[in-house]
């Protein structure tokens, strides 16, 4: 979708106004990522850092219970790669969504655009300082440096807010009967209209969290020691990746 086809839609409401600016400016940041001299970088970081969150949530991860959604937030909601073709459909859709979704939705989905541009920008912003001092393989110790180096500690607790209220938002709908029924009669056409990724993002995520059975304890270890570690890095502790043994264990 052109950029001023999404300016020409006429937002209404203050959530439907937010996600049409942050569709504009995911929009703008596509076009410069697409052609990023970091691209192979980002790609690096982004593979390191989705399995340095299995190594710190392995408990997570190896529960069969919560394998399936932690992988959903980690691969699709907190370090996405593959996400431009599933981006390039929300915009389609975006004249739709704001004349027939709820204003509590277009609330959740400007929150998981806002939670994609940032992180990736964060990404970005950590590849260029790990590129300037010269780190060919990453390690925690010198990815802890470029993350102190970048400064960009709040938000980075921003993106931690994001992760824990998109995830209790998207739960909310989990439970509705009637999503649960659209989405499986709208495999088909979605295909055939060419928004094949976006149906298989939203089938995974609502997959993914009913059958977790609620998502309030996994989001409160993840956020506990996600913001640990933060905290560890920012006072430049030492081993800030490895938890204490009161945020060890889940249950």
């Amino acid at each position: 979708m052109s950029k001023e086809k999404l300016l020409s839609v006429n937002a209404r409401t203050v959530n439907a106004r937010r996600l049409q600016q942050l569709l504009l400016d995911y929009h703008n940041y596509r076009l410069l990522r697409d052609e990023h001299p970091l691209a192979q970088d980002i790609d690096r970081l982004c593979d390191w850092q989705a399995e340095r969150l299995k190594r710190t949530h392995n408990d997570l991860y190896s529960n069969r219970r919560y394998h399936e959604a932690l992988d959903f937030l980690l691969k699709d909601l907190y370090s996405p790669k593959e996400f431009t073709r599933r981006d390039a459909d929300l915009e389609r859709v975006f004249p739709v969504m704001v004349k027939l979704l709820p204003d509590t939705a277009l609330h959740t989905i400007a929150d998981l655009v806002e939670l994609n541009l940032l992180t990736q920008q964060l990404d970005e912003h950590i590849a260029a300082v790990l590129r300037e001092m010269n780190i060919e393989r990453i390690t925690e110790d010198n990815y802890a440096e470029a993350f102190r180096r970048c400064d960009n500690f709040a938000s980075r607790r921003r993106q931690i807010t994001l992760i824990d209220k998109t995830g209790h938002e998207l739960e909310k709908y989990v439970k509705s009967r009637f999503i649960s029924f659209s989405l499986k009669i709208t495999e088909g056409p979605a295909e055939m209209a060419g928004l094949g990724q976006l149906h298989s993002f939203l089938s995974r995520g609502f997959k993914a969290f009913k059958e977790m059975g609620g998502v309030s304890q996994l989001l409160r270890v993840i956020m506990q020691r996600e913001s640990h570690i933060l905290e560890q890095i920012q006072v430049n502790a030492d081993s800030p990746f490895t938890l204490p043994d009161n945020l060890r264990a889940y249950a």
